[in-house]
């Protein structure tokens, strides 16, 4: 028998929570509709069925951000139910649930009971929840479609989670690639050349300048080693000042939307993020400026959101959106177009989540086309690097026939 955590409706309509034991899922929503309750949400919760791999290791931690699809999901769930926010979060800050989910419910509980809205709650955990979400979330807050919102935002980052996943696999095989380079490398330095250099040196001839080269490595590879270790964090410390920077982060993003192939990529993905956001929120009732400034959260690359800024004013004057666009910004024309019969037609909303779905396509055709032009690019020179060692040391190796004569 397994213990499954329900939540239910009595007759009367009202919530009820707790255990229930049944062999399975659906055994359970039996039993609780043979007593008068009809359940929307069951789950096992029995510890000795859970295997230890399955476990939270690290549950003491605090929650993080990889937490957060989860979690809306299950919020979602449970507001799409018509559950009060009380006790969806009361819930879901079960200690039968997920750790991490648990913690973060009841600390949002926690600042909700104390007067705060959900969405001021979030921000208080700025590390767990980004701005486009808080943005959403405060836009649903306002038009009172937060249930409809957190929906539209479960299903945003299911796609997203989803693209990560795609570009993760579409980068490992050339990072296995590198590693065995790098193997290959450790191997030839650390077995090879010390061998071929003992006999070099019983001989007393001059040591080949590649043997040389490696036996340099070997004997100072910690200190090259603190050296990269310090040039990276001089580097990374570099890159922070310069990225907060305010000029100097529209100067750098300029210059990527000006490059042949990755300013069409960033224009595409940035494009999709955009539409998908707002499209999601004219959906569900948010008001357009509101929605354009939610919109506006989630754009990453400075400059179009400098473009983004001046389309919001061009808006709050009075100016349909289209116009405002066609006007401040430098979007593909296919998105401008799209908008534009989607606003003159009175369905931006649809046209808007119909941009998204095409671009977030051109995004990951990109993505697909770079790796499958990097990947045998990768093989190349992996493949030259390591057979230009192994010919080094061979021919290191045949020069000792001359040691013999």
């Amino acid at each position: 028998m397994t213990t499954f955590q329900y939540c239910a409706y009595s007759a009367q309509g009202e919530l009820a929570a707790g255990n229930i034991e049944a062999s399975t899922s659906d055994a359970a929503s039996d039993l609780l509709w043979e007593q008068g309750l009809t359940a929307f949400q069951i789950r096992p919760i029995n510890a000795v069925s859970e295997k230890w791999w399955q476990r939270e290791v690290f549950s003491g931690r605090k929650p993080s951000r990889s937490v957060l699809p989860a979690f809306t999901r299950e919020l979602s769930t449970l507001m799409t139910a018509e559950i009060p926010l009380d006790d969806a979060l009361r819930i879901l800050s079960d200690p039968a649930a997920s750790a991490q989910i648990s913690r973060l419910a009841a600390d949002l509980r926690a600042d909700v009971l104390n007067g705060a809205a959900l969405s001021d709650a979030m921000g208080r955990q700025s590390q767990i929840f980004p701005a486009d979400y808080l943005s959403m979330v405060r836009a649903g807050e306002i038009g009172g479609t937060v249930g409809d919102v957190f929906s539209e935002l479960a299903d945003l980052l299911d796609r997203r989670m989803e693209m990560r996943a795609r570009v993760r696999a579409a980068f490992t095989y050339p990072a296995l690639l590198v590693c065995l380079a790098v193997v290959s490398l450790a191997v030839i330095v650390g077995t090879l050349v010390p061998s071929v250099a003992s006999v070099f040196a019983g001989s007393g001839k001059p040591l080949p300048t590649f043997i040389t080269i490696a036996l340099a490595i070997q004997s100072r590879w910690m200190e090259i080693l603190v050296a990269l270790a310090l040039a990276i964090g001089c580097l990374t410390w570099i890159g922070w000042i310069v990225l907060h920077n305010p000029r100097s982060r529209i100067a750098i993003d300029t210059i990527l939307l000006r490059m042949p192939t990755i300013g069409s990529f960033i224009l595409e993905q940035e494009t999709a993020r955009f539409a998908r956001t707002i499209g999601t929120l004219l959906r569900v009732g948010v008001p357009l400026l509101q929605a354009s400034l939610s919109a506006r959260g989630g754009i990453r690359n400075s400059c179009i959101a400098s473009q983004i800024d001046k389309t919001i004013d061009a808006v709050r004057d009075g100016a349909a959106l289209h116009r405002a666009l066609l006007q401040e910004t430098k979007l593909p024309p296919l998105a401008l177009r799209m908008i534009t019969i989607g606003d003159e037609a009175g369905k931006l909303d649809r046209m808007l989540l119909r941009v998204a779905a095409v671009f977030e396509q051109a995004t990951q055709r990109t993505i697909e086309k770079s790796m499958t032009l990097l990947t045998p690019a990768l093989t190349m020179i992996m493949a030259a690097f390591v057979g230009g060692l192994i010919v080094a040391v061979m021919d290191a190796i045949m020069s000792m026939n001359g040691l013999a004569f």
